[in-house]
């Protein structure tokens, strides 16, 4: 660990840079998965959700460096490189065979979820460890990222 003022204790800077690194590399993969969808959608509503996904990716970029700061300040360094991502995150992939736009809404609204709750399963770990700055952070992040799954999948039909 490289040294910092961070005035939490070693064992809980290490353990909660641990836990945001796996938000880590699944909400880089997320929002990958989304620039994706966003490219290779097509249909009557694209516009829309395109301008969406747009919106749902540059939260997803905030969310990737808020997240990557955190771990550096925490005294660790950040993994972010695309091949490191490919082989630690546990985001289930990309589909390559999406026909409609609901398909593409229907797979990131999945891959959000998969997100958040990650995220909430490492602020219950790291509230636990007493790391209340990083708590704050992933749920302030997480809460933005919930209600954009709720804006997303609003676009499903059937949905009320």
């Amino acid at each position: 660990m490289t040294h910092t003022y961070e005035t939490l204790p070693d064992n809980v800077k290490l353990y909660s840079a641990q836990e945001m690194q796996k938000v880590l590399y699944c909400a880089i993969d997320l929002n990958m998965q989304i620039k994706e969808s966003h490219w290779s959608m097509h249909g009557r509503e694209f516009l829309s959700v395109h301008r969406l996904f747009d919106e749902v990716a540059e939260t997803v970029e905030d969310t990737i460096d808020d997240i990557a700061e955190r771990i550096a300040q925490l005294g660790r360094k950040p993994e972010g490189t695309l091949q490191t991502v490919a082989s630690k995150s546990t985001l289930p992939a990309y589909p390559t065979s999406l026909n409609s736009i609901d398909e593409h809404i229907e797979v990131i609204s999945q891959r959000m979820t998969f997100v958040t709750s990650l995220a909430l399963q490492a602020i219950a770990n790291m509230e636990e460890n007493k790391d209340p700055v990083s708590v704050d952070l992933l749920t302030a992040r997480t809460r933005e990222l919930d209600k954009l799954t709720w804006l997303v999948e609003s676009h499903l039909p059937g949905r009320k």
